[in-house]
């Protein structure tokens, strides 16, 4: 029986080295299903295969089925989609879009939304000057965590919940990663809850709620960006099982 082939619109998000001239690709599909293939003589000298499966890059690929990995036999730039040129600060903010994304994708399960909140988010990330590439990373990080069922909770304590009253909060406040987000004043200290500058916390609120152009418009002091990183990473770490190496690097680079 001859194998199926398909076609497929996705977003490329990581390549695995597979013996000498092979590579296991990491994609997106546009219904946010996670998809992984093999692209078979990709990294043969002189060839332009891999080169049509750039990182980040939204392509038309085609595929067969295989009996553990599907192969992807052809691959173009879709229409409609630029390439995008990053430099060093904005592939690492892209770096940690994809790794995460990769991290809570599944295959066979649709994120209908996923596909095009991930290469907007790429897309402005690459247009962008490095302290707004950070804050779009941050931003998408978040609402990829709350399409996902991880969305920490900014506005109710997660001890008693009671709603939090922004507009007069205390300066600092305290966050439970464990308990999974912010806890009130009246009662008083969980045992692993951390202090937060309460106005990270606001622009955590912010960037769930705006748009990736309204950020970039109005971005937060990369600072602010950075303190959101380290909370990130540790959430992730606590709900997802996934320590993002990409956001690891984005704190130490030096790069912003």
């Amino acid at each position: 029986m001859a194998s199926k082939s398909y076609r497929a619109l996705v977003v490329v998000l990581k390549k695995t080295k597979l013996r000498e001239k092979d590579l296991i690709v990491t994609m997106l599909d546009e219904n946010g299903m996670l998809r992984q293939a093999v692209a078979k003589g990709a990294r043969r000298p002189g060839g332009s295969f891999a080169a049509r499966l750039e990182l980040f890059s939204v392509v038309d690929g085609w595929f067969v089925e295989g009996r553990s990995l599907d192969v992807v036999t052809d691959a173009k730039f879709a229409e409609g989609y630029s390439a995008h040129q990053f430099g060093l600060e904005q592939a690492a903010c892209a770096s940690a879009v994809a790794e995460l994304v990769s991290a809570v994708a599944q295959e066979g399960l649709v994120h209908e939304r996923l596909f095009d909140m991930t290469t907007l988010a790429l897309e402005t990330i690459a247009s962008s000057n490095p302290d707004v590439a950070v804050a779009i990373c941050v931003a998408d990080l978040l609402k990829t965590l709350a399409m996902v069922g991880f969305r920490p909770s900014f506005d109710t304590c997660v001890s008693c919940g009671r709603r939090i009253d922004w507009e007069n909060a205390p300066s600092r406040m305290r966050l439970s990663i464990a308990d999974g987000g912010v806890v009130c004043e009246q009662c008083g200290s969980v045992p692993d809850a951390v202090i937060v500058d309460a106005n990270t916390i606001v622009w955590a609120r912010t960037m769930l709620s705006r748009t990736f152009a309204e950020m970039a418009d109005d971005p937060p002091d990369v600072s602010i960006s950075f303190s959101l990183l380290q909370f990130i990473r540790q959430w992730v770490q606590a709900h997802v099982g996934k320590n993002l190496k990409s956001v690891d690097y984005l704190l130490v680079c030096g790069l912003f």
